[in-house]
């Protein structure tokens, strides 16, 4: 999917909701627009700080040919009225119209336009009404307008007969004269939109989608760029479409180019929030909806400060609480509007959406019925409901809900779209393909189905791998084969860790083989896990299928070398508890349980980050940690929530048990909320856990070297730190041993007496430069720096005795590296070069796990067969040069060498 981020200055300048500009619409009139016209001009101005429309409108506006009333028309029309222009009740129904205030009065005044309180009357949920209305103003003829209205107002009273008999008199009328009205225009393609959605192949033969797309694309290119060039409702209609074709791009360009021309536009603003929603950008939407609620709270209020919720504004914020997975906000978001809108389907479908995120099935099932009740055979509230199941992993009851809308809109392209890509996420590619063909076939130009049926062609044509718990999936004839190939042993040690009852544990066993997927390059991976947003930067889970990209540097990888054997730990993880919980887990707990049981000690950079977090009172409470996931504000947060999320999980293992996890889990499948959770499991609420984490936190990072004691000065008071003379500023060693005297394991005054002891240092250090190390590592263990510089300091000695003393220091930084195989590697050598027995296997496990980060690398590979040859392991020695031959096809060393190694093989199992 074509997620793009929508930058919120953006998005308020264009729907005129800058601070100035904003405030004065909420509040007031635009008075520059009603002030007294100068005497030889009696036209009422643009003002200038209007900038965000067009010039051609602004020109418009101002032309001296229109009268009073034309000018004042056009304002409206533009959503530049003033409140003199709102006297007129015509006028006051459409600038309601405009800003989706459904209830307002004005749009039951009988003075207003038929057509516009007939509009209303389809959105707030009345359809028969609408008909009525619209029946007693026309006889015979009617315009596409009229007649598009009709035939939602059918489709929605589930008279789809004759929404069909409506929409093909727009065709005819559209095959048999020219519509030179915009407008009439724009309803009339939306008409044909409906026509080709409801019709399908079943009553034209000749009927082909991409025909139908292209024919209406035109006609709206037409319309915007040929008949009129300022009628935004032509652009609203493409921006919607663009949108129902997963266009985000074009969509969002489009709905901006509205709001140039119409500022107050409603629908395009809450489409752009709606957008902005769909790609977890919460804080642009909520501003959105905030403003929504503003401007539609002035028009039935313009002397009041109070704002209340608008519908489109409601809708929004009830989609943000849905992929909150927050279902009891979803509902509270909506209530409100409910009570002054009881038939509005919009919310009758969220509100079935949330008890669907709630996991209340019977509360969805009436839900749904009544709704049916209202739109008798309408697909709306099931998909709905479809979507919600499947973004919370619900997979079968939202592949069965699917097909029910399948059912009842054969020729809608999306519920085959949302099916396949289920399906997809399920691993299920056969099933996945023909249906994304299908989706195809009725929406050829949807971009997220053309990328995922490219996907599963392509997945077809991989090899396979299968071992007890895991199918293993590689592109063929690629050098990925090598990892594919080392990844059986490792996935089921993997297997056996993470479904094992030991802290972290899950103690489950998914019922089905796990299948992992090795993509080619960040290209494919990328279109593997389209739209999902809780993601490892290198890997993700969907439940039964686990993607992985390709760990290899190059211009098309995202993130070059790193330990996947490590990341494939994390997302096992996520599969075996998404199976265990049916994918009903708080989110933060997921990912915490996976971190967890990577089972690697934390790196300095993990605990500075939670120290400043501590220091800063920056620490995420259980609902801000979710949302960090997803939509982090700081270009720290999502690491933070990973780093808390870990050291929470650990110290509910530490103080309530290593079944204290599990028992959250159970609870979260059972349906029951995080606050619900955590009272029934830990019998504390999220604010009390947070109570009594912060004192555990605090003693973690105190025993650590990371915060001082109470009473405890730090360097700032120790010394003068805002002294001009940096040189000056520098305390001396003695100056320092002189405070360590009063403040013993001062942790900041070791570091400080360390960093300026080694300053000039050679690479081999001095005894009592030892010594201050080993004392730094002591008072401070998460410092890497200290084991860094010993290591150095020990494997520049010419002494293979003195280079082993490096290895506990090497041992250090290996346990906490991802991305590089340096330290395995050396490791290895040294473990090699040891004459300890032991030590052989050592040496073995260090090459392998070098190979794990880098298994592209041919030096590592070297290294490896090496190391084998060294300790007599002769298969792993062939193996290795196996792989040699395969990455560097062009050296023939490299198979003289297998050549070599093979007769030796075959002599050594000779009789």
């Amino acid at each position: 999917m074509n997620i793009i981020a929508f930058p919120l200055t953006l998005v308020a300048t264009i729907f005129v909701l800058s601070t100035s500009i904003g405030n004065t619409i909420c509040a007031q009139p635009i008075e520059p627009i009603e002030h007294a016209p100068p005497a030889d001009d009696q036209r009422a101005q643009v003002p200038q700080e209007l900038s965000e429309i067009t010039q051609a409108l602004k020109d418009l506006l101002n032309a001296s040919y229109l009268t009073d009333e034309e000018r004042s028309a056009l304002r409206v029309e533009h959503g530049l009225w003033t409140s003199q222009d709102l006297n007129d009740p015509i006028h006051a129904a459409k600038a309601a119209l405009m800003l989706c205030n459904l209830t307002a009065p004005s749009l039951k005044n009988p003075n207003a336009d038929p057509f516009d309180r007939a509009h209303a009357a389809l959105l707030r949920g009345e359809p028969q009404n609408a008909i009525n209305l619209l029946d007693q103003q026309l006889g015979g003829l009617q315009p596409p307008s009229y007649l598009s209205i009709k035939a939602q107002a059918h489709e929605m009273l589930g008279q789809n007969d004759l929404a069909l008999s409506s929409l093909k008199e727009i065709e005819s009328m559209m095959t048999s004269e020219i519509v030179s009205d915009p407008n009439e225009l724009a309803f009339a393609i939306e008409g044909l939109i409906q026509l080709t959605r409801l019709r399908g192949p079943t009553e034209n033969k000749d009927f082909d989608a991409n025909s139908e797309y292209q024919s209406i694309a035109k006609l709206l290119a037409n319309a915007r760029d040929n008949i009129d060039r300022l009628n935004w409702r032509i652009r609203l209609v493409e921006a919607q479409l663009f949108y129902a074709h997963n266009n985000y791009k074009d969509a969002h360009n489009a709905a901006v180019e509205v709001l140039q021309l119409n500022p107050r536009n409603a629908t395009a603003a809450a489409l752009i929030g709606n957008m902005a929603v769909d790609s977890f950008d919460f804080d642009t939407a909520e501003e959105i909806a905030s403003r929504l609620d503003s401007i539609s709270s002035f028009l039935d209020s313009p002397n009041s400060d109070n704002i209340s919720p608008s519908l489109l504004g409601s809708i929004i914020r009830s989609r943000i609480a849905l992929r909150r997975k927050d279902p009891q906000g979803a509902e509270s978001a909506i209530d409100p509007m409910l009570v002054q809108l009881p038939n509005q389907r919009t919310l009758l479908e969220l509100n079935a959406a949330a008890a669907a995120a709630g996991f209340r099935t019977s509360s969805v099932e009436h839900l749904l019925n009544k709704y049916d009740e209202l739109s008798p055979g309408s697909p709306l509230a099931i998909m709905r409901v479809a979507d919600t199941f499947s973004e919370y992993r619900q997979y079968t009851y939202a592949a069965e809900l699917y097909r029910r809308v399948i059912e009842r809109a054969p020729y809608w392209g999306q519920p085959r779209l949302q099916l396949g890509l289920l399906l997809v996420q399920a691993g299920k590619d056969q099933y996945a393909k023909s249906t994304l063909e299908e989706a195809l076939k009725l929406d050829p130009f949807n971009i997220r189905a053309q990328n995922s049926l490219k996907l599963v062609t392509e997945l077809a044509s991989y090899s396979v791998i299968e071992t007890p718990h895991f199918i293993i999936r590689y592109k063929p004839g690629t050098t990925d084969e090598l990892v594919a190939k080392e990844m059986p042993e490792i996935l089921e040690r993997i297997h056996t860790r993470v479904t094992s009852n030991q802290p972290g544990g899950v103690d489950f066993e998914p019922a089905e083989k796990t299948i992992i997927e090795l993509m080619p390059n960040h290209e494919w991976f990328a279109v593997r896990i389209g739209g999902m947003p809780s993601i490892h930067t290198m890997a993700a889970s969907t439940g039964p299928v686990i993607a992985i990209e390709a760990p290899k540097e190059g211009k098309k990888s995202s993130i070059g070398r790193y330990d996947w054997a490590r990341v494939l730990q994390h997302e096992y993880t996520h599969t075996v508890n998404l199976a265990r919980t049916r994918n009903r887990v708080i989110h933060w707990m997921t990912e915490a349980n996976a971190v967890f049981n990577e089972d690697a000690p934390r790196s300095s950079q993990t605990w500075s980050l939670l120290t400043d977090a501590y220091n800063n009172e920056e620490l995420f409470d259980l609902e801000e940690i979710n949302t960090a996931f997803v939509r982090p504000k700081k270009p720290t947060d999502r690491s933070l929530a990973y780093a808390q999320g870990a050291w929470m999980f650990e110290y509910i293992v530490e103080r309530y048990g290593r079944e204290a996890p599990l028992k959250i889990f159970d609870a979260s499948a059972a349906g029951r909320n995080a606050t619900e959770v955590f009272e029934q499991t830990l019998s504390l609420t999220p604010e009390s856990f947070l109570e009594e984490f912060i004192p555990w936190a605090h003693d973690q990072l105190l025993s650590n070297g990371l915060i001082l004691e109470d009473g405890v000065p730090d360097l700032s008071e120790l010394f003068d730190t805002e002294n001009e003379d940096a040189q000056a500023s520098i305390p001396s060693i003695e100056q320092i041993d002189a405070l360590l005297e009063q403040y013993p394991n001062h942790p900041q005054l070791i570091t400080l007496k360390v960093g300026i002891a080694l300053v000039g240092a050679d690479t081999q250090l001095s005894n009592d430069q030892v010594d201050l190390l080993e004392n730094a590592i002591v008072i401070r263990p998460t410092d890497e720096a200290p084991h860094r510089r010993l290591a150095k300091h020990y494997l520049a000695s010419d002494s293979l005795k003195d280079q082993l003393k490096a290895i506990p220091y090497l041992e250090y930084l290996d346990a906490r590296e991802i991305h590089s195989p340096a330290f395995a590697a050396e490791l290895s050598l040294l473990y090699a070069q040891s004459a300890t027995p032991s030590h052989a296997e050592l040496a073995l496990n260090k090459a392998i796990r070098a190979i794990s980060i880098a298994p592209y690398d041919a030096d590592q590979r070297e290294r490896a067969a090496r190391v084998a040859l060294i300790i007599g392991d002769l298969e792993q020695a062939k193996h290795q040069i196996e792989a040699l031959v395969l990455l560097e096809p062009d050296r023939s060393v490299h198979q003289r060498r297998l050549e070599a190694l093979n007769k030796r093989l075959n002599s050594s199992t000779e009789p």
